[in-house]
């Protein structure tokens, strides 16, 4: 296994590990700040503070991915959410701070974010063997399981203890253990063009976009990732209306409910260099199958299809993944995962803006019938214009 000998994916994984838990720890306790201090205006705005930059700068974080020392970007990324998530614990400490502050602090560690993400994203293939790109990738997607699991709960279980200010004090830290392994690390230099030839920062975007264009294949890829995450986007609301509307559960079994994906998800990502066999078709439509039966179904066989579900995205995504890093020359990696981020969070609140116009029209069996359709037809659709993934030759490899 990629974990059980020392390596430079290992300290990458290992610094990971602890920083992703440290993110989920921060989100709920800024939410539940937001909520408290000025309600659902407050909470919008925190939230919007965090997806904005993301949209607008991850084309740029990627341009800087390809043609900049990425061990510098990640451990700099690291250094600024650090910075923000201190300042953050004493605004928090001393007392209420204000909410235009807080909500700066938050877009700025959001834009180091959108650096970190595809740098980290591209330097992956550069230092695992091309066989195990579909282990290491999901093994990083495990890593943002277990962060989505066990951060909100321990965030919840220290805000109950402590003041909320704390929590930002271990996320620091959390940055400090990751930037200490990214420092540790070495990583090979980006293959893009030398610094005297890049063109300014005002032209990131541009280039970007046109090298991403350049590549045949790519279009449908990154359109069939990016609308799927727009798709799914509402599920946590209808998983909610499930629970209450229709088996009318108390919160333990809401709370079940809205775990089970999730832990698919955790099952799914520690098993996909096993389970993944280069179809990316195959899951998708199994997740499609999953969603459009969950609302219709007993409880059982619901949080069976929700299992189920989750393993369908873990391997899905995991494919996706490697499929992305073998069909794209690596000097455009950076670029490509930055758009790629770049497309699934701009398209996100759309989804999510429908998932209450769809529990009006069609009830929650209907709404998750119609999510689970569009997950199919739109896997199908695209499927024709796919590359196989066991096709693609490896573009080359570093230990």
């Amino acid at each position: 296994m990629l974990l059980r000998h020392p390596s430079t994916f290992r300290r990458l994984w290992f610094g990971q590990s602890i920083s992703v838990v440290g993110d989920g720890m921060q989100r709920i306790a800024l939410l539940w700040w937001a909520k408290h201090q000025g309600g659902n205006g407050l909470l919008a705005a925190v939230a919007l503070s965090t997806m904005v930059p993301v949209v607008v700068c991850s084309p740029i974080g990627g341009w800087l991915a390809d043609r900049h020392d990425r061990r510098v970007l990640l451990a700099t990324a690291d250094l600024v959410r650090l910075t923000t998530s201190g300042l953050l614990a004493v605004l928090m400490l001393r007392g209420s701070p204000s909410a235009i502050l807080v909500c700066t602090l938050v877009a700025m560690a959001a834009v180091a974010t959108s650096t970190f993400d595809p740098a980290y994203a591209a330097a992956v293939p550069t230092v695992v063997a091309d066989d195990d790109l579909p282990a290491a990738n999901g093994l990083n997607m495990a890593n943002g399981a277990i962060g989505g699991l066990a951060g909100p709960l321990l965030g919840g279980l220290l805000i109950g203890a402590v003041d909320i200010g704390w929590v930002m004090v271990v996320n620091a830290a959390t940055f400090l253990w990751s930037a200490g392994f990214v420092v540790s690390c070495r990583l090979p230099a980006p293959r893009g063009r030398p610094a005297q030839d890049q063109p300014s920062g005002r032209h990131a975007v541009r280039e970007t976009l046109a090298a991403v264009r350049s590549v045949p294949g790519l279009a449908p890829m990154l359109g069939l990732a990016s609308t799927l995450n727009m798709m799914v986007a509402p599920v946590p609301m209808l998983i909610a209306a499930l629970a209450i509307d229709r088996f009318e559960a108390g919160p333990r079994t809401f709370g079940l409910l809205e775990m089970l994906l999730s832990a698919g998800l955790l099952v799914g990502a520690v098993f996909a260099g096993r389970l993944a066999r280069g179809m990316i078709v195959v899951p998708f439509l199994a997740l499609g199958g999953c969603l459009a039966v969950v609302g219709i179904v007993p409880l059982t066989v619901a949080a069976i299809a929700l299992v189920v579900g989750g393993v369908a995205i873990a391997v899905a995504n995991t494919e996706a993944l490697t499929l992305f890093q073998r069909a794209v020359p690596s000097e455009l990696h950076g670029r490509m995962f930055g758009v790629l981020g770049s497309l699934s969070e701009g398209l996100r609140p759309a989804g999510l803006a429908l998932g209450a116009p769809l529990l009006a029209l069609a009830g929650v069996g209907g709404a998750f019938a119609v999510v689970g359709g569009c997950v199919v037809a739109a896997t199908l659709a695209c499927a024709r214009r796919l590359p196989d993934v066991e096709r693609i030759a490896p573009a080359g490899t570093l230990a």
